[in-house]
């Protein structure tokens, strides 16, 4: 098993990472939440190889990472430059960048402003902007039961976002769309934690798992799609909520290739781990000669 290691950059900043293999090109994974620690996408480590290094970290604030004081420091722009702090610290000459969930927003705010430095992008059952995470929000809620939707109004009414009841009602109307196909949830996924502190700061400050309004509530990405110029990698569950943002990459992003896992929701990597690893190996041996 890959050791936890710590890498310090610019600023007396460290993070916590994991990596395996070897060679010029890296595929540095940023996951997220936002503020889950990388466990969930361990897999990803199977990549390596003689001739690919793959580093999975947790970002600012998650594990024993950096963490700032305030939560008006952690936003997506900020993300970004931690991912350059960290290419710079491990002297990245070939950068693959993988973001999944919340860290594809990072990886997109990074193709914008470093993409000098980037050889590939993968954006990985993600979406483009806080008005596409609203949407998606909406297209959950709208396949719930009516009475779920009841039972939540009553909730949230009360605001009682912090209690049990609460976060398991919005976890059971959020299944479908997330781990549909998953019976018994893997160690993977049982072994990664969130930071609290992160999500709130980030997604939301109230603890409304429907409700977008945290640092990230004005940001858009997709304002940069006409520029990415790299080749990108869009893979998506069929039943994710982030399907039709993915649809728009794909349309948008003029070097970009779509693949729609058909069994999976949100956590396409663990309902279809051999296709989903299939996909991003095939795209990376294309991108780095093999």
């Amino acid at each position: 098993m890959a050791r936890l290691r710590q890498v310090r950059v610019a600023g007396r900043r460290s993070f916590e990472y994991v990596a395996q293999g070897k060679g010029r090109a890296t595929l540095l994974v940023h996951p997220g939440g936002p503020g889950l620690t990388y466990h969930y996408l361990r897999l990803l480590l199977r990549l390596a190889s003689s001739n690919l290094r793959v580093i999975l970290f947790h970002p600012r604030g998650v594990g024993a990472s950096w963490a700032p004081r305030r939560a008006s420091e952690y936003t997506v722009p900020q993300q970004a430059e931690d991912v350059e702090a960290i290419r710079r610290a491990f002297g990245i000459e070939e950068l693959h960048l993988l973001g999944f969930s919340a860290g594809g927003f990072a990886a997109l705010e990074y193709a914008h402003r470093y993409e000098r430095h980037l050889a590939s992008l993968l954006l990985c059952a993600t979406a483009g902007s806080a008005e596409e995470l609203r949407a998606a929000s909406r297209r959950t809620l709208a396949a719930a039961s009516p009475g779920q939707r009841a039972h939540l109004r009553e909730l949230t009414a009360a605001k009682a976002f912090d209690t049990a009841e609460y976060q398991t009602l919005a976890e059971a109307i959020a299944r479908p769309f997330q781990s549909r196909f998953l019976k018994v949830l893997p160690p993977e996924w049982t072994a990664t934690r969130l930071n609290p502190v992160v999500y709130r700061a980030m997604l939301t400050r109230s603890g409304d798992e429907f409700a977008v309004d945290g640092t990230i509530a004005r940001w858009d990405g997709r304002r940069y799609y006409s520029k990415i110029e790299v080749p990108t990698l869009v893979v998506v569950g069929r039943y994710d909520a982030f399907l039709e943002p993915s649809v728009e990459m794909n349309e948008r992003i003029e070097p970009a290739h779509l693949r729609v896992l058909p069994r999976s929701s949100h956590l396409l990597h663990l309902e279809q781990p051999k296709e989903f690893l299939g996909t991003v190996r095939e795209f990376l041996g294309d991108v780095t000669g093999g």
